[in-house]
């Protein structure tokens, strides 16, 4: 996983690179994405990713954009200057998956208890049975 910048990534081979956007083909892509289909893992990374960047300011976005295959998806950019903070990023999602298992439990519980549970979700459903 490289850091790529935006002129330079695209979400799939199938797709163009730095599609719109011009003031910004020098800023840098997160190494996390969320998509209509995202599964609570995607989810949880993608915001803690974001809360530890600062959120969005005027050197971090989230930009969304319309898809032939997940109908929509959502990545993050940030100014060069947060290059660190991203290679830091990829380091922490090549040594394990996760970046905070509290936000990834909590935001599976979330989606357990509104029955939105995805085919990964660890929470027993035995307490669902009567």
């Amino acid at each position: 996983m490289n850091i790529k910048r935006y002129r330079d990534w695209k979400p799939t081979p199938n797709d163009s690179s730095g599609l719109g956007l011009d003031d910004q083909q020098d800023w840098l892509v997160a190494p996390v994405i969320r998509t209509r289909d995202s599964e609570a893992l995607e989810e949880s990374n993608f915001r803690v990713a974001l809360a530890g960047l600062g959120g969005e300011s005027e050197t971090v976005e989230v930009h969304r954009f319309g898809h032939w295959g997940p109908g929509w998806y959502e990545i993050i950019m940030t100014a060069p200057q947060h290059r660190l903070a991203l290679e830091q990023l990829v380091i922490r999602l090549t040594e394990y998956p996760v970046l905070d298992e509290e936000d990834l439990s909590a935001l599976e519980l979330e989606r357990h208890d509104e029955g939105q549970c995805d085919q990964h979700c660890s929470f027993s459903h035995a307490d669902d049975i009567e």
